[in-house]
């Protein structure tokens, strides 16, 4: 199989809107920010499934704030310039206003919103995280997307084209791995950028001045992307310890996992809205949580 990324484009987007799924702002320029440069002339929106601010406010505080709602605001601010760099407009980007690594909470809700606004948007691909056990909110995106594309299959018989970027994940020894899929996968397709691209990337990730120290472990050479597999989300990603339990939030991988065995049961439940002839409503998550998002950036 060829390495260029651009050689997948078989089943292309063809004017319809691209959807990026991600968990918190800097993320969709760390795994697609060139992408999203090279897919200009595509409808680009994106869906942020927290506000990037953490309840227990280390991180808020780590950067100067005194409030998570401020270091919430200032990520916001944060993205919108790196966005900027990437001509795409406030009006594209939408959010959800869970708190950083409390989306595994909301699941039902989240698929809801994800299922809500495929329906609104029509995409015809839909990029979200690989499922890695790096970050619980990165699995939770990329949970909810392929929840909402199995509801659609076995309901509707089509949907999107589901592909995923790899951020970080735990090795074999605890480290941290950056920009590789869990299980190495050779047939990722890899795109490789330019000088000019580069840089771009370099000054769009700059834009996350609170985000320094992270962003730091990252490579910045390639992008790389693949077909999500037909993930069982009852079982951990890879063996050993998460990375997210090696760094101590409180939580585990088995939680994580009951509570996407009791989505999944919700979502047998409802009826996919998108690309429904009928739109017939979903059922109601709320017995489960209440939904907490914005239907799009405000100012």
């Amino acid at each position: 199989m060829s390495n260029s990324f651009e050689s997948t484009r078989a089943t292309d987007v063809s004017q319809r809107p691209v959807l990026l799924v991600v968990a918190h702002p800097d993320d969709e320029i760390l795994g697609a920010g060139i992408w999203l440069r090279r897919h200009a002339r595509d409808g680009r929106h994106l869906l942020h499934i927290t506000d990037g601010s953490p309840r227990d406010m280390q991180d808020a505080r780590a950067a100067g704030f005194t409030t998570r709602r401020s270091y919430a605001a200032a990520r916001r601010s944060e993205l919108r310039a790196a966005l900027k760099m990437v001509s795409i407009p406030r009006r594209n980007l939408h959010r959800c206003n869970y708190p950083d690594q409390e989306a595994y909470l909301h699941l039902p809700a989240l698929i809801e919103r994800v299922d809500r606004l495929v329906w609104e948007l029509r995409p015809s691909l839909v990029i979200s995280h690989a499922y890695e056990g790096g970050h619980p909110d990165h699995d939770s995106a990329a949970f909810a997307v392929a929840m909402v594309r199995r509801a659609m299959l076995r309901r509707l018989g089509r949907s999107f084209r589901h592909l995923e970027f790899p951020l970080y994940h735990a090795g074999a020894t605890g480290e941290m791995i950056t920009n590789e899929f869990v299980d190495g996968d050779s047939r990722a397709e890899v795109l490789d950028l330019s000088s000019a691209e580069r840089d771009l990337k370099r000054r769009m990730l700059n834009c996350f001045r609170t985000q320094v120290q992270m962003l730091r472990q990252f490579c910045r050479d390639c992008e790389r992307f693949r077909e999500s597999p037909p993930y069982d989300f009852s079982r951990p990603p890879h063996l050993g310890l998460l990375l997210y339990e090696r760094w101590g939030w409180g939580i585990s991988g088995s939680v994580w996992r009951e509570k996407a065995c009791e989505a999944e049961v919700y979502m047998s439940r409802a009826e996919p809205r998108a690309l429904s002839e009928t739109c017939r409503p979903t059922v109601s998550p709320s017995s489960f949580s209440s939904p907490s998002w914005s239907s799009s950036e405000e100012s």
